[in-house]
Order: C-alpha cells, then structure tokens, then sequence
C-alpha cells in the first residue's frame, strides 16, 4: 500500500469504530444491529429473535459460503469507564466500551467486506452477528446453531493478541456463603469472623487443586462495631485440558468438607476445556496469515469462554481470532490500538482473497 492509501484506510476504520462504540449495546442491541444491516447494505441479512429482551441476531447464510465469519455485537456495560460511548485516541490506541471486545473487529471486518465487495462484486463469507455472549445465557450463539446446515466452518472473533486459538480454556465459576454468629467487635478474637473464614476457604482451595482462584465479587461486613454474621464470594478457576469438571468438583467439595466451618457451595456455571477438531479453516487462516505477515501464525488458547463453545459442540470446526488485547477488555482502561485495527482489516481481506482462489 502506498503512504496515502494506509492513512485512507486509517482514517475509515477509526471512523468506523468511533460510530460503533457511540451506539450502546450493553443492554439493548437492536441500534447496533440495524446500523450494521444499512452499513452492509449490499449484503442481504436476516433477523432471528432470541427468546430474551428482544434481543436477535443478524445472519447472511448460504451453501455456496460454508465458512462462516462470526462475533458478538452486545458488551459489558460501562461499569466504572468515564464516557464509555465517546471514544477517544491517544497515543495511537482508540478508547471506549466495546474497543477490543469485539467493536474494533467488527469496525475491521465492516471495511474488508466493503473494499472486498467494491472490487469483486460479491462476499466469499456467511456472516453472523450475534448477541448476549457477555452474559451467561448465550442465547444468541444457541439460537443461531439452527440456520447453521450449510456452514462446514467458523471463524470467531474475539481479542486473541493475533493467535489462531484452536482451542478454549474451562472454568468453574462458583458462589459459596459461610454465616456465623455475630459478636461485639471488641470481642472479636473471641468469635471466627466469615470473612477471614473465606479467604481461609480460597487458600486452601488454591492450594489443593493447585492454581490459582479468581475473586469476581466479595461480600461481607457492616458499618456496625460488630463482627459480621455473613460472608458470600463469588468466584472461579481455570479447568484445564484432560481434566473432568467432575474430578475438580470432588476435589473442591473435599476441601470445603474437611474445613471446621460450615459453608454452603452454590455452582453457578462451567465449562470443561475444549479442544476443537480441525478441518479445512485453519490452514486457510495460516496461510493468509503467512501470506499477509511473511511469518507464521502462532496457534494458542482462548482463556475466556466464547461463542465458539457452542459451535463446537454441535460440530463445527473453530477458529477464534482477532488482534487486540484481551486482558484490557472489560476494564476502564479498554481500547484497541491503530495498528491493531489495521492489522485485522489485513488479514480478513488476505483471507477472504485466498477463499477465491482456484
């Protein structure tokens, strides 16, 4: 690309994707979803409600396209990001809700397609845009596994720092509560505090299943000169290949037992780790990659659960994909840099150029 044409395609991706994170999709989807459909307007999508909120997902599906290109519209919500839907940039890196989880992808995949169907007059894809990934219901992926007979394939994409992950992490989220008689704060070495009692718990439960425990949410304590009564924790670790989420239940509930407080577990939600089965799409994606790049493709593992969970257990082969940062993503501090942008676009119309080769 000549200097001119890089900061064309500069200045049209950071256009695209400050209007995608100024449009709100934390709750309800629907504007963004309509946004995409006039945006790719040369491409004929098709709506399919989900049974929550009115929430549906977007798809463009045909047998003459069994690869399928997929990533979710809806985000976390702002949580405590200061003007979460007035994207900036600064030094180099775009800032917003939605920057790296997926908005900056989509900002990407929107301009490949546009540039690709202005020069060849058709998408070598299906497309899917799908809601509610970011809760635990994942009802959009769940519904769209049922228009999905004509796709061999899918390509999800999620920040992965530009790995091909052919494979997904397990979790175990889990709540438990520990409630304990009260007492006078003077008195307290007096009494076992549930708090102190909780940590005692995630202690020994690092310690006996060997890695490392995740503390989504605490809560305990009062304002009162008392020793609190209640102590409640949400949390999760990380379940790993060859491991049964059943055998860590054991293990868990082992530990749990053999503690001198009584404390009540309360399994939110799992996942054991996947390994998907690998067809014609990787190489595909390694070979754009190769081609685009000039080096190869590193293969890694997604840590965070995704759609690609449920394609893969109805079948499909998987790949998620995508250049941005993942450990940024849901924080205050969420954004995508430039070159990232750039990076994406790239490879998405390298790949969509090797599908029409012969």
């Amino acid at each position: 690309m000549e200097r001119a044409e890089i900061l064309s395609l500069e200045k049209r991706l950071k256009d695209e994707l400050f209007k995608l994170i100024s449009i709100p999709s934390h709750r309800d989807c629907s504007q963004i979803q309509e946004y995409i459909k006039d945006r790719l307007s040369f491409i004929k999508f098709e709506d399919q409600k989900i049974n929550k909120n009115n929430l549906y997902n977007i798809y463009s599906i045909s047998p003459e396209k069994p690869i399928l290109v997929n990533t979710h519209v809806d985000t976390v919500p702002p949580i405590n990001m200061k003007d979460p839907f007035k994207p900036y940039e600064k030094n180099g890196k775009i800032y917003g809700r939605g920057a790296a989880d997926t908005k900056g992808l989509i900002a990407a995949l929107i301009i490949a397609l546009e540039d690709f169907y202005k020069k060849y007059g058709f998408v070598p894809v299906s497309i899917a845009f799908t809601v509610d990934e970011e809760q635990n219901t994942a009802f959009g992926s769940q519904e769209l596994i049922k228009v999905l007979e004509p796709i061999k394939s899918i390509l999800v994409l999620e920040p992965t720092y530009g790995k091909l992950c052919t494979a997904q992490m397990g979790t175990y989220e889990f709540r438990f509560k520990i409630s304990l008689p009260s007492a006078h704060a003077s008195e307290f070495e007096k009494f076992k505090n549930p708090a102190k009692e909780a940590f005692k718990a995630i202690n020994l439960i690092e310690k006996e299943l060997n890695r490392p425990v995740n503390i989504l949410r605490f809560n305990s304590g009062w304002e009162h000169y008392a020793v609190p009564d209640k102590a409640e924790v949400l949390c999760e670790f990380k379940i790993f290949e060859n491991e049964l989420v059943s055998d860590i239940e054991s293990r868990l509930i082992d530990v749990i037992d053999n503690m001198d407080t009584q404390i009540e577990i309360i399994v939110e939600d799992y996942e054991e780790f996947n390994r998907f089965k690998k067809g014609q799409l990787i190489g595909l994606l390694e070979k754009a990659y190769q081609d685009e790049f000039n080096t190869e493709a590193k293969e890694g593992i997604m840590p965070s659960w995704t759609d690609a969970s449920n394609y893969h257990k109805a079948g499909f082969e998987c790949v998620i994909f995508g250049f941005a940062d993942l450990s940024i993503s849901h924080s205050d501090r969420e954004s995508i840099s430039v070159e990232e942008l750039i990076n994406n676009y790239r490879f998405l119309y390298r790949f969509f150029s090797i599908l029409t080769q012969p």
